[in-house]
């Protein structure tokens, strides 16, 4: 077995180098092939990717379209047979690629394994994002995509990242292979830790999570559209009414001050000891 992994990068000097030693520390007897894909940066980047050369596959730097364009750099390079995709700001967790490994060697029928991820603000731990219920994957992303490890045989089946979305891309190729049947597999222990500080995190401007909203709902329109499941309709509509609402009304109060990340989470973390699950948790618990 031969695991590729993929970190696509841009002006990440200060953050690049814990991502590379999270993967080339990783004790795995597979083969490890390990691609970097720069999109010109500027910052010093090139200098820190070029201390591990000795440990780096291959590292390409040139300009590109986007993150999900570098991906699609790195997927169509990729020799592996699993895929992993790590971004510049984030890393995987001790033994997460003998985990990886030990799956897919005890059953060759998965296609996709994911995962619990671990979510940092500011360096330090904040929560686990723990995956909601594949079938909501209809409505919107209920995963988390640096936890995922696909073979690359479903990349070859349904095509790469599609560029017309430049935030939810990763949703719209994860709700396609479930669309098409491949078979995920999931593991309790997280496999990797995201920093919530990166493009579409919780300190993302408005106008970023306005559009990554708009993007996940035209991805889960045209899928149930396409799937016929008008059923799913009314409840999608609903999802995505309340969540622009709740945008537009928090927004204000979080550029304020009155709402932050740390009492959002204490309230999130009391109601679930006190009074069980909350709605949203199908789809995903912060």
């Amino acid at each position: 077995m031969k695991i590729s992994v993929i970190t696509p990068v841009f002006n990440a000097a200060s953050t690049i180098e814990k991502t590379i030693l999270s993967v080339i520390n990783q004790p795995i007897n597979s083969d490890l092939e390990y691609i970097i894909v720069d999109g010109g940066s500027t910052d010093g980047t090139q200098e820190v990717v070029n201390r591990y050369s000795d440990q780096i596959s291959l590292f390409i730097s040139e300009k590109d379209r986007g993150v999900y364009d570098a991906m699609n750099k790195g997927v169509d390079r990729a020799t592996g047979d699993i895929v992993g995709i790590i971004n510049a700001d984030d890393w995987y967790n001790e033994g997460a690629l003998k985990i990886v490994e030990d799956a897919f060697s005890q059953e060759s029928s998965i296609d996709i394994l994911y995962s619990p991820i671990e979510n940092y603000l500011q360096g330090q731990h904040f929560n686990t994002f723990v995956p909601g219920a594949l079938e909501n994957l209809y409505i919107k992303f209920v995963l988390n995509h640096p936890s995922c490890f696909v073979k690359k045989d479903v990349y070859t089946a349904i095509g790469k990242f599609n560029l017309k979305y430049a935030i939810a891309a990763d949703y719209d190729f994860i709700l396609r292979a479930y669309v098409s049947g491949f078979k995920f597999s999931y593991t309790e222990t997280p496999l990797a830790s995201y920093s919530l500080d990166g493009m579409s995190g919780l300190g993302a401007s408005l106008s970023i999570k306005l559009k990554q909203l708009n993007e996940s709902r035209a991805i889960s329109t045209a899928n149930i559209l396409k799937a016929k499941k008008t059923s799913t309709l009314s409840q999608q509509r609903k999802f995505y009414t309340l969540s622009f609402a709740k945008l537009l009304m928090t927004f204000p109060l979080k550029q304020l001050g009155l709402i932050t990340p740390t009492r959002t989470n204490k309230i999130k973390q009391f109601y679930r000891k006190n009074f069980g699950k909350l709605a949203a948790d199908k789809y995903g618990s912060w």
